[in-house]
């Protein structure tokens, strides 16, 4: 009995670091800094092309970005298409664009955040805000 309890705990441990793990590292230790957005550009009504800016701080695997509008409450996944050719980023700054979010202007500046996940071990995918 009290060996499944242990098993029951520890596993319910590793659950939860690796469900929060990458929260908690991206935030102390982010892949990438938040972007500066030097361009917008407003595409068929309700879409934009965005130009900017940002550094990789660490060399980590590359999984995804995923731009959100509203709050960590209640949220809707934004269409984000990479235009631009695809690219291996090395350490450093690095400029992008153009993407294309399916946001307006005021969307964007006012209700709209990013994260990107990479994955640097393992144990978890790294997230780190992006903008917002």
């Amino acid at each position: 009995m009290v060996k499944i309890l242990v098993f029951s705990l520890l596993l319910s441990f590793a659950v939860f670091i690796r469900s929060v793990g990458g929260h908690i590292e991206g935030y102390l230790l982010p892949v990438a800094t938040l972007a500066q957005i030097d361009h917008i550009e407003e595409v068929e009504g309700f879409s934009i092309r965005i130009w900017g800016q940002s550094a990789r701080l660490r060399q980590c695997q590359f999984d995804r970005l995923e731009w959100r509008l509203g709050d960590e409450r209640a949220y809707s996944v934004v269409d984000l298409v990479f235009e631009e050719s695809s690219k291996v980023r090395d350490a450093g700054d690095f400029s992008f664009g153009p993407w294309r979010l399916h946001l307006t202007k005021k969307q964007l500046h006012e209700r709209s955040y990013a994260w990107v996940y990479h994955r640097c071990h393992w144990l978890w995918h790294t997230r780190s805000r992006f903008y917002g």
